[in-house]
C-alpha cells in the first residue's frame, strides 16, 4: 500500500516535536535543529503537507541523529519527537512494518504468559 498523510497524526507529530526543542531553549544544538526544520514544521501543523516526502533523507537532520548528536536530550526526548515527525512526514508505518511490530508484540505476549522460554 502506498502511503498517505494522514493529517491529525501529522499535525500530532509537528506539535509534539516543536513542544519537545522548545523545552530545551538554552541549547543551540537543539535550537539550531528548531530553527531549521521549523517551516516544514509549520506546513505539517497547519495541514499544508498532502503528500508524504519519498524518502528519509527528505527530512533534513537525520543524519544528526544516527551520529547520535541529540541523544543526552532525552528528558522530553529530542530523538523520539524527530522520529514520530519524520515518521509522520514519510506517510507513518508501512504496512510490512505493522505487521513486524504486531508479531513482536505477539511474541512479547507469549513470553509473559510463559508460554516460551
Amino acid at each position: 500500500m502506498t502511503q498517505q498523510i494522514d493529517p491529525v497524526k501529522l499535525k500530532a507529530a509537528a506539535e509534539h516535536f516543536e513542544w519537545v526543542c522548545q523545552q530545551y531553549p538554552d541549547n543551540d544544538d537543539v535550537q539550531g535543529l528548531y530553527r531549521g526544520l521549523q517551516t516544514m514544521i509549520e506546513e505539517a501543523r497547519v495541514g499544508r503537507v498532502i503528500e508524504p516526502v519519498a524518502d528519509r533523507q527528505d527530512v533534513p537532520y537525520g543524519y544528526s541523529f544516527a551520529d547520535g548528536k541529540f541523544q543526552g536530550y532525552d528528558n522530553p526526548s529530542v530523538d523520539s519527537a524527530y522520529y514520530g515527525f519524520s515518521r509522520e512526514m514519510r506517510g507513518g508505518l508501512s504496512d510490512a512494518a505493522k505487521r513486524t511490530i504486531a508479531k513482536l508484540a505477539a511474541m512479547d505476549a507469549e513470553i509473559k504468559a510463559g508460554g516460551l522460554a
